[in-house]
C-alpha cells in the first residue's frame, strides 16, 4: 500500500520548498533524497578521482539506489526527488511502489526565469533535454501533474492540496465501483 507522496520538479529549490511546506500542512515526515545521498557519499568528486570516472559513477549510482530503497521503506513521508535521481528506471520503480508521484511541471521560460532569479547557472543542453523526453516521461509516470509555472511555493501547495484531494476522491470512487 502506498503511504508516501514523492514530488519531482526540474527546479531543485522549488521542489524542496514545496515539499517542506506540504509536509508541514499534511503533518508528514519530509525527506530529501539528494541530501541523503550526499550525506551517505560525502565528497563525490573525491570518489570520482579516487575510483576513476567509470567505477566512481557506479559506486555513486549504487549508493543512490540504496538510499532510494531505504527512503521507500518509510511511511507517511513527503519525498523530495531530484530529477537526476529518477534517470535510473530502477530508482523510479522503487519510488512508485510506495509513493504517489507528483510532478511539479514548469515551463522552460519559467525555469530560465527562476534560475536567473536564484543566480543558478543554466545548462542549455540539460534544459533542452529536460523539457523534451524527461518532461513527457514524468507526465506519463506521475499520478498527479501540477503545472506550477505561475505559482510561488505557497500557492503551489494550496493548488497541490486540492489536486491531492481530488485524486484520492477519484481513487475511492474507482475502488467502490470495482467492488
Amino acid at each position: 500500500m502506498k503511504t508516501n507522496i514523492a514530488l519531482i520538479c526540474l527546479l531543485d529549490n522549488y521542489s524542496k520548498n514545496v515539499s517542506k511546506l506540504l509536509s508541514e500542512r499534511l503533518e508528514m515526515f519530509y525527506v530529501d533524497v539528494e541530501e541523503m545521498v550526499h550525506f551517505e557519499l560525502g565528497d563525490e568528486q573525491h570518489i570520482l578521482e579516487t575510483l576513476g570516472q567509470q567505477e566512481g559513477k557506479k559506486y555513486i549510482d549504487d549508493c543512490e539506489a540504496r538510499v532510494v530503497k531505504n527512503v521507500t521503506s518509510f511511511e507517511n513521508t513527503i519525498i523530495c526527488i531530484n530529477p537526476t535521481t529518477m534517470f535510473s528506471n530502477e530508482n523510479f520503480k522503487e519510488i512508485i511502489k510506495t509513493s504517489y508521484v507528483v510532478y511539479l511541471q514548469i515551463s522552460p521560460k519559467y525555469f530560465e526565469h527562476r534560475c536567473k532569479y536564484s543566480g543558478d547557472y543554466i545548462d542549455e543542453e540539460l534544459s533542452n533535454i529536460a523539457f523534451s523526453d524527461r518532461d513527457k516521461s514524468y507526465v506519463e509516470k506521475s499520478d498527479i501533474v501540477l503545472n506550477c509555472s505561475t505559482f510561488k511555493e505557497q500557492k503551489a501547495v494550496k493548488k497541490l492540496l486540492k489536486s491531492i484531494n481530488k485524486f484520492f476522491k477519484k481513487l475511492a470512487r474507482e475502488k467502490k465501483h470495482a467492488n
